[in-house]
């Protein structure tokens, strides 16, 4: 049985994007065992556990990080965080729809493995990428001014958000 999440702090939310990470992994090699099946539902997850995050950061803490500061720092832009979103979000859609295809249809997509790991290096690039921002400025900056009264309620309440994602508790473990 999952346990619910309790979150401390927003810096603890950055163990979703390392499970994620180990979700793309054993996605890749699900494809090269031609396990496309396997491969399909681990993307799956992944997607689902990206959007979910991607989503809570946009409407739940961008608008408290741009209230907090009234000057953000080089690199922390609200803006680099909602283009890196945009650009992640259409790669994560990319990727599930040939998922399915490959999946429904596998006779009719050929698939360059080597390829295909190529472009998943330069869309794990941007994921890396936005990752870091969050840790750097985003989560540290609502840790730090946010006070304590309102930080636990909004802890509690992404608690709730992450704890119905589809996250193997053993391997969640960090």
């Amino acid at each position: 049985m999952k346990k619910q999440v309790k979150l401390k702090s927003f810096s603890e939310i950055a163990k979703y994007p390392i499970f994620c990470d180990r979700l793309l992994i054993e996605h890749q090699i699900s494809l090269m065992h031609n396990n496309v099946e396997k491969a399909l539902l681990q993307f799956e997850q992944l997607y689902e556990i990206r959007t979910t995050h991607l989503k809570i950061m946009e409407e739940k803490l961008l608008p408290l990080y741009e209230t907090v500061l009234d000057e953000f720092p080089k690199g922390g832009k609200p803006l680099y965080f909602i283009r890196e979103k945009k650009l992640i979000l259409k790669d994560l859609n990319r990727f599930i729809r040939l998922q399915g295809r490959m999946l429904l249809n596998p006779d009719s997509v050929k698939i360059d493995l080597v390829e295909l790991f190529e472009e998943y290096a330069w869309f794990k690039d941007l994921l890396d990428h936005h990752d870091a921002r969050e840790k750097v400025f985003l989560f540290p900056v609502l840790d730090r001014n946010l006070d304590e009264k309102n930080k636990t309620i909004l802890l509690d309440e992404l608690g709730n958000m992450y704890w119905k994602l589809p996250v193997n508790e053993v391997s969640f473990e960090i």
